[in-house]
């Protein structure tokens, strides 16, 4: 059986003084695979984790692993 769906497959949002590198506005697209943001300022690429919290959206960034 099909089922049509009316979400699109992402979502772009913008969060203000948002990027943990320049503290520009960072882009950010989510999509089924998650969230992931790239700074038009300075470059950073990353993916920021997004938590519903009881005041909101809480958006952190987890440290680089080698």
């Amino acid at each position: 059986m099909f089922e049509a769906s009316s979400q699109p497959a992402s979502r772009d949002f913008m969060i203000p003084e948002g990027c943990p590198a320049c503290a520009a506005d960072l882009p950010v697209r989510v999509t089924a695979a998650g969230p992931s943001g790239v700074c038009k300022h300075c470059g950073w690429m990353g993916r920021p984790v997004i938590t519903v919290t009881h005041r909101g959206l809480r958006v952190t960034y987890e440290g680089a692993a080698a």
